[in-house]
């Protein structure tokens, strides 16, 4: 137990919280928080905020909350043990036996290591003079340079068996080859490679770790491009090709440009278009949106100009509208895709393809205009109307859009359709979304999940001795009788004043560190960032005085429990003179000091002010 403590607290102490929430998030520095769109729900209005020198995070919108382990453990969908390995290998400490590996199979890291090999041994074979030529001549026919290729870390499945031999040499263990679908079984248990013949894309998260790999035939195979399969580590419908390179572009460049393929992605980026992702051969999904607005508010979609394309281009139309500020449409001449037209044209003629890029809703109203064409009627124009209103009432009554974001729609569907902006507001409160919900019945406000702070909730003793120990630990030693937490309603509450109290008597530093680090609940640390953050409303001269408050309030709700359940009737009178007399004057001095606290601090303001919440 002290190895396992022992470990966590160093990787607490080598860990920026900021840096990891920041490979997930877009977060802009505000006084002493750093505040982002909170990756856990969506959101418009940023209610995420990360606390460096507390290093503890917390969302008021969702309520959820905790210190960096809790983040992993959220964003990665994993034990707490598995959080803990993967801090771990990013701080290059060694857990030895201070972490447990899954019981249910290879843990995702392991699958990441397994799939980072893989990286490798596809690079160098795509590299091998004689073995990656033609592989090499291809990228080099469609324009991609060698630069490029080894950015994004592209690679060669050679012949069946060659990864197979490769593990068995590096003693991987063929389960592991299974797990990350490197290998697959046949109906007679034999294994055989998953990727043969095939360029080899590997698809990374934002965190730059190698999750899947996307595999081009260069053959005459009848499946064009494979995927990795669902895996532990992979879920194609998460995760954008190109993120991890064009996510910091994205948020410096306000947009991202979204395109249907590898190469058209590979290309783009060449051209110097480094905010560029594309889907994983699937239409664009609604958690692929929501990891796009972690980093940017505008989405240009770049797709072809076939009957596919268009058909693409309306379904991410759908998906896209409700979750960001600006979704428009781009399209290259002479039906090309992007990696075809950057083949011949420069990047300037790239970006006036993207600079000519229309409102989506605008196109949208083209597109249904048009199969309207042949009726110039009033009741074919209304057709269409309604058509068109049939599309984006989803995205105008989502419970996902706020209020600001349905005004803005309002206006574009009245600029489209050349009405007043209250008959836009009429048609689209009138219509209903597939769910079944008008916008009054949506919302627009995200609901104030577990753990959200309720207005005006009181707080206890005991929930302010916490705030201001949590934010100025050193406090602990100023206590010189601790109340027992055994009094404490709230379980949570009750271990946390343990942790704090026990430190104090073992060491003259106590730091939140070493509090995070002896909690052993994701709910505890969720409560410990929850108190922190509410105890930063207290100016930092204060925090001793508040304190000396809440212990002399703790102190006499004590003595009048005590009182007030044994009022010493076993003492008789005569037996043991001025007994109660002297309990009653104890509890009347008691009073009189805590009249003279409040006398003291009620001239002083103790809390600070803030809007909405946040310095």
């Amino acid at each position: 137990m002290q190895n396992f403590e022992s470990k966590k607290r160093q990787i607490l102490d080598r860990i920026d919280i900021v840096d990891v929430v920041s490979e997930h998030v877009a977060l802009a520095h505000r006084g002493r928080r750093w505040v982002g769109l909170c990756p856990f729900h969506s959101e418009k209005t940023p209610s995420f905020t990360v606390t460096p020198e507390l290093g503890l995070f917390k969302c008021f919108g969702c309520g959820r909350g905790g210190d960096v382990f809790s983040f992993v453990q959220l964003r990665e969908g994993v034990p707490f043990a598995e959080a803990m390995s993967m801090l771990a290998d990013r701080a290059g400490i060694d857990l030895g036996q201070a972490s447990e590996s899954s019981a249910d199979g290879p843990s995702k890291a392991d699958l990441a290591k397994t799939s980072a090999w893989a990286l490798d041994h596809f690079r160098a074979s795509l590299l091998d003079a004689a073995v990656g030529r033609h592989a090499r001549a291809y990228l080099q026919g469609l324009g991609l340079s060698d630069a490029s290729a080894e950015r994004f870390g592209i690679g060669l499945a050679t012949e069946e068996r060659s990864i197979q031999a490769a593990a068995a040499r590096r003693s991987i263990p063929p389960a592991l080859l299974l797990a990350a679908d490197l290998v697959r079984q046949g109906d007679r248990g034999e294994t055989y490679s998953t990727f043969r013949n095939r360029l080899m894309f590997p698809i990374r998260d934002a965190t730059h770790r190698v999750v899947g790999f996307g595999g081009r035939t260069l053959g005459d195979d009848r499946a064009k491009y494979i995927n990795t399969r669902q895996t532990a580590l992979f879920d194609k419908g998460r995760n954008l090709y190109g993120i991890d390179l064009a996510r910091s572009d994205m948020t410096a460049r306000h947009r991202a440009v979204v395109v249907e393929g590898y190469t058209d992605c590979i290309a783009a980026h060449q051209a110097g278009f480094t905010e560029t992702v594309a889907p994983l051969g699937t239409a664009l999904t609604e958690a692929q949106v929501d990891l796009i607005r972690r980093y940017c508010d505008e989405v240009i979609l770049l797709f072809d100009s076939d009957e596919a394309g268009e058909a693409a281009a309306d379904r991410a139309i759908r998906v896209a509208l409700p979750r960001c500020v600006g979704v428009r449409l781009a399209r290259i001449p002479d039906g090309k895709d992007p990696c075809e037209f950057l083949q011949r044209a420069n990047a300037e003629s790239f970006s006036d393809v993207l600079n000519r890029s229309v409102d989506a809703l605008e196109f949208t109203w083209a597109q249904t205009r048009s199969r309207f064409d042949g009726d110039a009627s009033d009741a074919g124009r209304r057709r269409a109307m309604e058509d068109f209103i049939g599309v984006v009432s989803e995205a105008f009554n989502s419970g996902a859009v706020d209020q600001i974001q349905r005004g803005l729609l309002a206006n574009q569907i009245a600029h489209v359709l050349g009405i007043r902006r209250e008959e836009a507001f009429s048609l689209v409160f009138r219509a209903r979304s597939p769910r079944g919900k008008t916008a009054a019945q949506s919302g627009g406000t995200p609901a104030s999940g577990r753990g959200a702070f309720p207005e005006g909730r009181l707080r206890t003793p005991w929930v302010t001795l916490l705030e201001v120990l949590l934010n100025r630990t050193g406090l602990v030693h100023t206590i010189d009788d601790p109340p027992d937490p055994r009094g404490i309603v709230d379980p949570r509450d009750r271990r946390i004043a343990k942790i704090i109290f026990d430190l104090g008597g073992e060491s003259q530093d106590v730091s939140i560190a070493d509090v995070l680090a002896r909690l052993g609940d994701p709910d505890d640390a969720a409560r410990v960032a929850e108190l922190a953050e509410q105890g930063m409303r207290y100016h930092a001269p204060d925090y001793e005085g508040v304190l000396r408050a809440a212990l002399e309030r703790l102190r006499q709700t004590s003595l009048e429990d005590n009182w007030t359940t044994n009022p010493r009737q076993d003492v008789v009178p005569g037996e043991v003179p001025g007994a109660v007399d002297v309990e009653r004057e104890q509890l009347e001095a008691l009073q009189r000091g805590l009249g003279q606290q409040r006398n003291r601090f009620s001239g002083r303001r103790l809390i600070r002010r803030t809007t909405g919440g946040h310095d």
